[in-house]
């Protein structure tokens, strides 16, 4: 009996000696700002513990991305560590193909997030059971510069259309998009060109007849940035298009523009802070007279955008605000303000709140004649207005476990 029992007292004493050894498995917070596929990583990746909450976890990482010039993106993961693994701080960046299924970038993702979890592996009792080796590349050669052979000198061009018909018995639409874009963008000039043709239809059976409403839209852009420093760029923005819902026939602007970034542009996926000032001429040729009594005129306008984004480990908030101006009549202005703010508070709550309000005061384009009900009701016609807005609100509170390792896809 006292041998039996001498026995059960060695064996709890050495459960809590290997429970204060240290942790196994270090814990993972991923805040994924991107669409990360939750399954196939932890399939892949089953040597850590994944949390709900970033407070608990040990190792922090921040994944974002930007698009790049030949329709890839760009993905950097950034890597914070807590606890016992306070002192490591590191960032991996990589790039997609732009032809990439979803199979390959979510592989892609789960090989560059194993390279950077992999300094904290080795500081913990994981490291006995890490083999590793190093295949040499032979016959290539190395290449100590950034120049690629591309036959298309970093052209991308997409080209595409789509189109859907519904109806029932009282009605029948239509509604015929196409578009095509093309695009050079390196790291000193970025040129972009893009047009946009949509149609709609709409009948209606009605006890008077048929009754049928049309809405057509097209535009053309055009913008050419010049890098000419970490912080400093400028550019030159035109476009041209019509709009039956805007009361245009043909506009037409081209403006010049200067832009400062306070933070460099190469951290511009985790905190943008700048300002865009632009300037030029506007020439609108009208469908009907407008409220001015002008049926075509050419005016000036400038504007200011400032645009601020900063994604943290406690979430992210962005604001950006402009106001446009009409220089010969000063009183024809717009401004707006957009912010947004997701926050986890503390563990477990977070807060989702954003919206935008605009005051507008430049709409010259606005129709003198009378518009119809059923253009109000259809949205056909662009009416006039001193303000706009939207808000939206969420909060979230989440308790229970704070661990996430496993995976059922079952139903």
């Amino acid at each position: 009996m006292k041998t039996s029992l001498a026995l059960i007292l060695f064996l709890f004493s050495t459960t809590l000696l290997l429970s204060q050894s240290p942790k196994e498995r270090p814990d993972l917070f991923i805040d994924c700002q991107i669409n990360c596929d939750w399954i196939y990583i932890k399939q892949e990746i089953q040597f850590v513990n994944y949390m709900q909450n970033r407070q608990e976890a040990d190792i922090y990482v921040l994944a974002t991305r930007q698009s790049t010039g030949a329709g890839g993106r760009e993905i950097q993961l950034a890597f914070i560590g807590n606890n016992e693994f306070s002192d490591i701080r590191d960032t991996i960046i990589y790039f997609t193909d732009p032809n990439a299924t979803d199979a390959i970038e979510r592989e892609q993702f789960v090989q560059e997030l194993k390279k950077g979890l992999l300094q904290f592996l080795i500081q913990t009792p994981m490291i006995d059971r890490i083999a590793y080796n190093i295949e040499s590349k032979e016959g290539e050669e190395e290449n100590n510069n950034n120049e690629v052979d591309d036959p298309w000198n970093n052209w991308v061009f997409n080209i595409g259309g789509r189109g859907w018909l519904n109806g029932e018995a009282t009605f029948s639409g239509v509604d015929l998009t196409g578009r095509f874009n093309a695009s050079r963008v390196t790291d000193k000039h970025k040129f972009r060109f893009s047009t946009f043709y949509n149609y709609e239809k709409s009948t209606f059976k009605l006890s008077s007849g048929d009754e049928s409403f049309f809405i057509r839209n097209y535009e053309a852009n055009f913008l050419y940035v010049r890098s000419l420093s970490p912080n400093w760029s400028v550019g030159f923005r035109a476009n041209t298009g019509s709009s039956t819902f805007g009361n245009t026939d043909i506009t037409t602007t081209a403006k010049p523009a200067i832009e400062y970034n306070v933070y460099p542009y190469s951290e511009a996926s985790t905190r943008r802070f700048s300002f865009n000032y632009a300037i030029g001429p506007e020439y609108s040729n009208y469908t009907d007279t407008t409220i001015f009594n002008q049926v075509a005129e050419t005016r000036m306008r400038h504007g200011l955008d400032i645009e601020f984004n900063q994604t943290q480990k406690w979430g992210n908030i962005s604001i950006d605000f402009g106001v446009q101006q009409y220089l010969h009549d000063l009183a024809l202005y717009n401004a707006y303000i957009n912010p947004n703010i997701e926050w986890q508070i503390f563990k477990g709550l977070s807060l989702d709140i954003g919206g935008f309000a605009s005051f507008v005061g430049d709409r010259i384009n606005i129709a003198k004649s009378e518009i119809s009900d059923e253009d109000i009701l259809l949205q056909i016609r662009q009416l006039d207005t001193d303000f706009t807005y939207f808000t939206y609100f969420g909060l979230n509170y989440r308790f229970g476990s704070k661990f996430n390792n496993y995976v059922n896809p079952r139903f």
